[in-house]
C-alpha cells in the first residue's frame, strides 16, 4: 500500500461511497424499505400543501433534534428518524414550492406560524482552516448534521453532546483505518466550527488532515443539500 501524500491528496475517499444513514443496526428493515409519498411526507413533518422549502427545512430541523436516536432513548427513535429523513428528502427534491415569503412592510422578519423563516438561503459550509469547517448553524443543529455525516462515513465510536465531541472510525482507500475526532465549538457569529483531528488505528502514515477535512466538508454539503462550488 502506498503511503505517499499524493495517493490521498486532495480527494481522499472511504472504502465505500458516503451513504445516507438508515438508523441503528436494530432499526426495522421494513422502515428502510418504506417509501414516503409527498402527502405522507407533509403529514410526518406537520406541514400543509402550501409549505415552501424554508418551512420544510425548519420543520425537519425542529423534529429531528428531538427524535434522533443519538440524542434520545425514546423507543422507535431510529425508525422515526428514518421516516423524517425520507419525508425531508421527498419534499426537498422539488415537491414543496420555492416561492419566497412576501416581505413584511414593517421590516420584521417573515414568519411561518410561530417560527422565523430562514431567508438566508442554503446553510453555509465553509473551510476556515486546514482542519476546521464553519457551519451556519447553532451547535445543537450542527451536532445532528455531523452525526448524520459520521454515520455516512463510518461507525460512530464516541459521542459527548455536552462537550461537542464526535468520534467516527473511518476505513479509507489507500490509507489506514483511522479515528476521526470532530470537536464542535459555537461562535458568537451564529456559526459553529467543526475541528477535525485524525489518528491512524493500523499501520501506515496518517491521512493528511486537510484531505480528511475536505472529505468531511463535501459530505456535509451533500447532507445539507448545498451545491458544491
Amino acid at each position: 500500500m502506498s503511503t505517499t501524500r499524493a495517493t490521498w491528496w486532495p480527494a481522499i475517499e472511504t472504502t465505500s461511497s458516503p451513504r445516507p444513514w438508515s438508523g441503528s443496526s436494530t432499526a426495522s428493515s421494513g422502515a428502510e424499505r418504506r417509501s414516503v409519498d409527498p402527502q405522507r411526507a407533509r403529514r410526518l413533518l406537520g406541514l400543509t400543501e402550501t409549505a415552501d422549502q424554508r418551512e420544510v427545512r425548519a420543520a425537519y430541523r425542529r423534529l429531528i433534534r428531538i427524535t434522533h436516536p443519538d440524542v434520545t432513548a425514546t423507543p422507535n427513535a431510529a425508525e422515526r428518524t428514518i421516516e423524517l429523513r425520507l419525508a425531508y428528502e421527498v419534499l426537498r427534491s422539488g415537491d414543496a414550492p420555492t416561492d419566497r415569503v412576501p416581505p413584511d412592510p414593517s421590516g420584521a422578519d417573515p414568519v411561518v406560524g410561530n417560527e422565523v423563516v430562514d431567508e438566508a438561503g442554503p446553510v453555509s459550509v465553509e473551510r476556515v482552516d486546514a482542519d476546521t469547517i464553519a457551519l451556519g448553524l447553532p451547535p445543537d443543529e450542527t451536532l445532528l448534521v455531523v452525526l448524520d455525516v459520521a454515520h455516512r462515513l463510518g461507525e460512530v465510536a464516541y459521542l459527548d453532546p455536552s462537550a461537542g465531541l464526535v468520534e467516527v472510525i473511518v476505513e479509507f482507500l489507500d490509507a489506514p483505518t483511522s479515528s476521526v475526532l470532530i470537536h464542535l465549538q459555537g461562535r458568537g457569529t451564529g456559526q459553529t466550527e467543526a475541528i477535525c483531528s485524525i489518528e491512524p488505528l493500523s499501520g501506515g502514515s496518517v491521512p493528511p488532515t486537510e484531505a480528511v477535512t475536505n472529505l468531511l466538508q463535501r459530505t456535509l454539503k451533500d447532507a445539507l443539500g448545498v451545491n458544491r462550488p
